[in-house]
C-alpha cells in the first residue's frame, strides 16, 4: 500500500498518541482504518515510526572498549498470519558478565504489546491492579466498588539503569515508553536473576545469569540472536497447533431441543504462544440456542462484548493529575459482566474480564473462564474482545460473529 508523506505522518502521530496514552486502542484503530490500513499494514508503518523514534538511542550490540559487552533481548513478538502474540523474551535465557549491559528491545513489530521487563529479586510480582486511594480513602466508582487503577509501580519506568540483584527494577509498560530512550540495564553483580513481564507473568519469563567480570562467555551476540529466532519460530508453530487442535468448535444438543455451541476465547493454554482469536470466528445457531465461550489462554484475559446498539465504552480511563502524572483507571463497564443471560440483539452485553484469578474475580462477581449467552431473536450479531480489538467490526483484532436463524 502506498501512502503519501502526509498520511505517513498521520500514522506516526496516531501511533505516538496511542503509545503515550493520549488516545485509546479503539480510537487509534479507527483513525488508522480511515486511511484504509489493515492491522498488518499499520504494524509495518508503526515499525518504521518506532525505528525512527529510537534509532538515535539504540545501543550498538557487541564488545565495548572497556572489555564489557552490550547484548540484546527481544521483548515479545507477533505472528500476524495466525494472530499469535508470542509472550516470551528472545532469548529467554542469557549469560553475561558483571558490567555487561542488556538492551531489551520492545515493540519488534512496531506496535506495543503491553509488556514490561520486571526484576523482583525473588519477591512476588506486585499486583497489576490496585485500589485508587486518595488521602487514605478508596475512591468509589459509579458502579459501587472502589475504583481500580493500573499499578504505577509497574506501568511506569522506575529510572534505574543498573541492577545488583536487590530490590525491584522495572522498565514500565512499552506503550508508555514511546518518548523514552531505549531500555538498557547494566548488571553489576554475579548471580542468577529471573524476571518477567508484569502483564503476562504466568508465561512470559526470562533469566539472566551474570558471571564474574572477564569470565569466558558461552555464546556471542549472533548466537543468542539465532537462538531467539529459533525459539520464536517454535512458539509460532505451537500457536498453529493450538488453532488446529480446536478446529471448528463443537455443538452439543440439550434435553430441551436447543444446542450449546462452544467457542474458544483465544488459544494456547500455558504456552507463550497466545492466539488472539475467537475459534471459530463465526458461528450459525438457531433461536433458543446458547453459545458458550471458554477462555483458553491462562493469564491472558479476554472479553466477549456485544454492543447491542449501545455506545462503545472505553476500557481504560486516562486521568491526568495536577502533579503531572497520569492515572490509568480500569473502566468497570468493560471489566464487569453486564446484561442478562439472553440476547435479542439489543442492549449492552458483556462477559467482563474472563480469566481473572478467583481471589480477585470472586470478590467482584467476575465469571471465571466461561461465558454463556442464549440468543432469542434472528439476526447477525458482531462482538469483540475489548482488550484485543478496536471494536466489533474491526478492522482486524479479536472479533467474531453469531448468526441466528429462526
Amino acid at each position: 500500500m502506498n501512502l503519501n508523506e502526509t498520511q505517513i505522518q498521520t500514522v506516526r502521530d496516531v501511533l505516538s498518541r496511542y503509545m503515550t496514552g493520549r488516545i485509546d486502542r479503539r480510537r487509534a484503530f479507527k483513525l488508522l482504518g480511515a486511511l484504509g490500513l489493515t492491522t498488518a499494514a499499520a504494524a509495518t508503518l508503526g515499525k518504521s515510526a518506532a525505528a525512527h523514534q529510537e534509532a538515535a538511542a539504540t545501543p550498538e550490540i557487541g564488545p565495548r572498549a572497556d572489555g564489557t559487552n552490550v547484548w540484546k533481548v527481544q521483548v515479545g513478538g507477533m505472528d500476524m498470519e495466525t494472530a499469535t502474540d508470542v509472550h516470551s523474551f528472545f532469548p529467554n535465557e542469557i549469560t553475561v558478565n558483571a558490567g555487561d549491559t542488556i538492551f531489551f528491545q520492545f515493540a519488534p513489530m512496531g506496535m506495543p504489546g503491553a509488556h514490561t521487563v520486571t526484576f523482583t529479586s525473588g519477591a512476588e510480582m506486585p499486583p497489576l491492579f490496585m485500589p485508587d486511594i486518595v488521602d487514605g480513602t478508596p475512591v468509589a466508582s459509579p458502579e459501587g466498588p472502589p475504583r481500580l487503577m493500573l499499578n504505577p509501580a509497574l506501568i511506569l519506568p522506575d529510572g534505574r539503569t543498573e541492577y545488583d540483584g536487590t530490590g525491584m527494577v522495572n522498565s514500565g509498560v512499552d506503550f508508555l515508553r514511546m518518548d523514552q530512550p531505549a531500555y538498557t540495564l547494566t548488571f553489576t553483580a554475579p548471580g542468577t536473576y529471573e524476571y518477567a513481564c508484569a502483564f503476562h507473568s504466568v508465561v512470559m519469563k526470562g533469566k539472566v545469569t551474570v558471571q564474574e567480570a572477564g569470565a569466558s562467555l558461552p555464546n556471542d551476540a549472533a548466537a543468542y540472536e539465532a537462538m531467539g529466532q529459533e525459539q520464536y519460530a517454535a512458539f509460532v508453530e505451537e500457536g498453529k497447533a493450538a488453532i488446529a487442535a480446536i478446529g471448528e468448535g463443537s455443538a452439543t444438543p440439550t434435553a430441551d431441543g436447543s444446542t450449546i455451541h462452544d467457542i474458544a476465547a483465544g488459544a494456547g493454554g500455558l504456552s507463550p504462544a497466545r492466539v488472539m482469536s475467537f475459534l471459530p470466528q463465526e458461528v450459525t445457531v438457531k433461536v433458543g440456542d446458547t453459545v458458550r465461550w471458554t477462555l483458553q489462554t491462562a493469564g491472558e484475559p479476554h472479553t466477549v462484548t456485544f454492543l447491542g446498539g449501545a455506545d462503545q465504552p472505553e476500557d481504560t480511563l486516562v486521568e491526568p493529575q495536577a502533579d503531572g502524572t497520569t492515572k490509568l483507571i480500569q473502566n468497570y463497564q468493560t471489566f464487569m459482566p453486564a446484561g442478562e443471560q439472553s440476547f435479542d440483539g439489543t442492549g449492552y452485553h458483556n462477559s467482563g474480564f474472563l480469566g481473572i484469578p478467583p481471589e480477585i474475580g470472586g470478590q467482584l462477581g467476575l465469571l471465571g473462564d466461561v461465558y454463556e449467552l442464549t440468543f432469542t431473536a434472528p439476526g447477525e450479531y458482531a462482538y469483540y474482545c475489548v482488550l484485543h480489538a478496536s471494536g466489533p467490526e474491526g478492522p482486524g483484532g479479536m472479533i467474531g460473529k453469531v448468526t441466528v436463524e429462526a
